[in-house]
C-alpha cells in the first residue's frame, strides 16, 4: 500500500460554442412558446456489428420530448463518427425554429446541460437539471422491453 494522487481530479466539460452570428440573431428573435420539454442523450448499452466498422458499435440516441405529454418529439441515432450532443443541440433549435423556444428546458446531467447552456441563454429559454426526466424515462422503460 502507498499513497498516489487520484487518476484525475476533474472533468472537462465540453460546452458548445455557436460561432454563426446569423444563428444567434435568428434564435433571439424566435417566437417564445409556452412549452416544456425533456433532454437528453442515451448510450445504449448494445453491441451493433456493422461490416462498415473495424468494431461493434454501441449506438447513442440524442432525445427530445415534450414534458406534458409524455410525447418523444424527436430522437436521432447517431452513428459512431457523429456527436450525439451536436446532433441533441440542431435538435432543439430545429424545434425552435418550427415551434418557437420554449419556456423551459428540463435535462439529467451536467453534459447535456452545458451543451445547450448557450442556446438557452440567447433564447430566453430556463435551463433545469432534473434527476428523473418522467416522459423520457417512460420512453427508455419501454425501449427496454424490446431489447
Amino acid at each position: 500500500m502507498k499513497e498516489a494522487p487520484l487518476p484525475f481530479l476533474s472533468y472537462q466539460i465540453n460546452a458548445l460554442a455557436i460561432t454563426d452570428d446569423n444563428l444567434v440573431v435568428a434564435l433571439k428573435e424566435a417566437p417564445r412558446g409556452k412549452g416544456v420539454l425533456e433532454a437528453d442523450v442515451l448510450v445504449m448499452g448494445i453491441t451493433v456489428r456493422d461490416r462498415q466498422y473495424d468494431r461493434p458499435a454501441n449506438p447513442v440516441m440524442s432525445l427530445l420530448g415534450d414534458e406534458k405529454t409524455g410525447m418523444v418529439i424527436g430522437y436521432r441515432m447517431s452513428e459512431p463518427e457523429e456527436d450525439p450532443m451536436l446532433n441533441l443541440a440542431e435538435m432543439v433549435i430545429e424545434y425552435i425554429f418550427r415551434y418557437g423556444a420554449p419556456k423551459e428546458i428540463r435535462v439529467s446531467n451536467v453534459l447535456v446541460e452545458a451543451v445547450l447552456d448557450q442556446i438557452c441563454e440567447v433564447c430566453g429559454i430556463r435551463l433545469k437539471r432534473m434527476k428523473h426526466l418522467p416522459g423520457l424515462d417512460e420512453f427508455v422503460r419501454g425501449m427496454d422491453d424490446f431489447m
